[in-house]
């Protein structure tokens, strides 16, 4: 009669081409098939494994290193870079409420989301009713913005300028 609770006396080949420490090719595999059935329903279940042509064995082996793989292959690590001046240049011209330019070193504040949403509001007015003092207020409005933030006065006079281009031209 067969002992069930034995270990086997049966030993897995040691693969003598594989370097001390490198990962074996079908735990690779593994983890990006992980990956993929993660991606396309949420969860994987052994028997979705068996289904991608992975042996109970292979399951059994590599399951901890493949998953530990797949989930470091799927985070990534992201942090938001300061605004360059041509970043500045482009936000003042769309004037987006939620879309502070915030060069190095600079935290969004109240103060800063108050005066940005009041340079939003005169560009917004200004595109709606066009008129000499409307353009010179949204300019006003803008310098003041950029005032606040710690960037050069050449820095400065280059975005006014970029985005002066863009306003719309009026009559006096």
């Amino acid at each position: 009669m067969l002992d069930h609770h034995r270990p086997s006396a049966q030993t897995r080949a040691v693969r003598p081409d594989l370097p001390e420490g490198e990962t074996h090719p079908r735990c690779l595999e593994m983890a990006e098939t992980l990956r993929d059935l993660f991606a396309a329903g949420g969860g994987v279940r052994p028997k979705d494994l068996v289904g991608a042509g992975f042996t109970w064995a292979e399951i059994l082996e590599f399951k901890d290193e493949a998953s530990r793989l797949a989930t470091e292959s799927s985070t990534r690590q992201v942090s938001i870079r300061p605004d360059l001046m041509a970043d500045i240049v482009e936000k003042a011209r769309q004037a987006v409420p939620n879309r502070l330019p915030l060069p190095r070193d600079t935290t969004q504040t109240q103060a800063l989301t108050v005066a940005w949403g009041k340079y939003c509001a005169a560009r917004g007015a200004l595109l709606v009713d066009p008129w000499p003092g409307q353009r010179e207020r949204c300019i006003v409005v803008l310098s003041a913005y950029l005032d606040r933030l710690p960037i050069f006065p050449t820095i400065r006079k280059a975005v006014l300028a970029a985005v002066e281009e863009t306003l719309p031209r009026v009559a006096q």
